[in-house]
């Protein structure tokens, strides 16, 4: 069973350690366990022992209450803290996940315990087993909470995200079948939808691409975050092709590759449009699509 990647999310560990710190609040307020002991039967040596820390409690309750949720939320918020600081470069399988959380619980209750002892002047070893037993009976609820709503939160996820696959395949599909080019910004938003023959070239501006073409006869510049390898795979299908590491041009409006003394040059059939260059490193494949485009 895989570990959802939510587990691992700073914001939702944030809410499971403020949940985890209110639910046994409200669990303590309403409802605390003698596990079938009566105060009638407190006479007995034997059962006196394992019912003084819930008689003790009853009667301290208003203190022991609320320092009892600051050391699970502090002692929570710690471990969470070094399991977010420990995966950082690398997950923990499942078992050691598990073990991880069952180390969590059982050092979180003997804080608890160790508390309890020194404020109520119980024996602290004797009364491990109750309070271990008491604080697992408790916190079982809120982790498995946790872990079910973190599977059903990575289960959405992955539906998205294979959702967002679809609609971009469906889109390229689209783009192919069309001829129409639906630039996309680095967050994956639809900025320009444009023809693919009035494309005329494609220039890098640093975190920006500025695209040049032409829309009734008229040449325009749109600039839109992102970097020409984020639309190269775009621009491939296309016919749009990378002739240097700052430009793209469109094969269908190049007139002529001119070779110059200071290197190859790509002039464009549109007015205006000053000549791209054309690298060294690009030159060879830039001549041979353009000799064999139709």
């Amino acid at each position: 069973m895989k570990i959802p990647k939510t587990l691992y999310s700073l914001r939702s560990n944030l809410i499971f350690v403020g949940g985890l710190t209110i639910f046994v609040m409200l669990f303590a307020i309403t409802y605390t366990p003698n596990y079938g002991i009566s105060e009638e039967a407190t006479s007995l040596s034997d059962m006196l022992r394992s019912s003084e820390l819930v008689m003790e409690w009853y009667r301290h309750q208003g203190l022991c209450l609320p320092i009892c949720c600051a050391i699970v939320l502090g002692a929570t918020a710690l471990s969470r803290a070094l399991l977010l600081l420990t995966t950082r470069t690398a997950r923990l399988r499942e078992g050691e996940y598990l073990l991880w959380q069952v180390a969590e619980v059982i050092a979180t209750g003997l804080f608890c315990n160790l508390f309890l002892s020194l404020y109520l002047h119980i024996n602290y070893f004797e009364n491990i087993p109750p309070v271990i037993l008491i604080y697992i009976s408790v916190a079982v609820y809120p982790y498995a909470f946790y872990w079910l709503l973190a599977e059903r939160m990575d289960r959405d996820l992955r539906i998205a995200e294979a959702q967002r696959t679809i609609v971009r395949l469906r889109q390229h599909n689209d783009q192919e079948e069309n001829g129409t080019l639906r630039f996309v910004d680095d967050k994956g938003n639809v900025k320009l939808i444009v023809s693919a023959e009035h494309v005329i070239c494609i220039e890098s501006a640093g975190n920006y691409v500025t695209i040049l073409y032409e829309n009734a006869g008229r040449l325009i510049r749109y600039s839109l975050r992102n970097t020409l390898k984020g639309i190269e795979e775009l621009c491939d299908s296309h016919r749009l092709v990378r002739c240097h590491r700052s430009w793209f041009i469109n094969l269908g409006r190049v007139r002529l590759l001119r070779k110059a003394p200071d290197g190859v040059y790509a002039e464009m059939d549109a007015e205006g449009v000053n000549d791209i260059p054309v690298s060294k490193s690009y030159s060879a494949e830039v001549m041979q699509r353009f000799a064999e485009r139709k």
